[in-house]
């Protein structure tokens, strides 16, 4: 009768053991901690290559677009939250809100140059005039005021 308890103590200890492990490797894995990397060369074994991207660090720029937006309107990163809701290589659109304020604005900008310039900051539309001369896209932009502060679609 003996054997048979050592057989299902040590079944229960090899499937806790078992069950353990699977569990700290869906950990490491879920953590980024274990890369699968599946692009095989020749059949051989995996090897990491370094990507190279054109692009600029996203974070760098978003970064520089809060700058343009604290320039423009006179305000700091201590005064104010500037976020960036929608960005793309060169133009980019968010909120600015001051700390203490209930309400907020939103802005445009557009990078000229490799240097990022806040073109318009407030609640209603920019001016048709103020955004022409960048070619905001209309998905960014739909609508501006025009020389008698009337709204026109773009």
């Amino acid at each position: 009768m003996k054997s048979k308890s050592y057989w299902k103590i040590g079944f229960i200890f090899i499937s806790v053991i078992l069950i353990l492990l699977v569990g700290f490797l869906a950990y490491l894995f879920g953590k980024g901690d274990i890369n699968l990397n599946t692009n095989l060369k020749n059949n051989s074994t995996a090897t990491e290559e370094p990507i190279v991207s054109p692009t600029p660090n996203i974070s760098s720029e978003i970064e520089a677009i809060k700058k343009a937006v604290y320039k423009k309107t006179g305000l700091t990163s201590e005064n104010a939250d500037v976020t960036v809701s929608q960005y793309t290589s060169t133009f980019a659109k968010g909120g600015v809100k001051e700390k203490e304020a209930v309400g907020g604005a939103y802005f445009i900008a557009a990078k000229v140059n490799s240097e990022w310039i806040c073109v318009y900051d407030g609640q209603s539309q920019p001016t048709c005039e103020q955004i022409e001369p960048f070619n905001f896209p209309k998905e960014m932009v739909p609508e501006c005021l025009d020389e008698n502060n009337k709204v026109v679609k773009r």
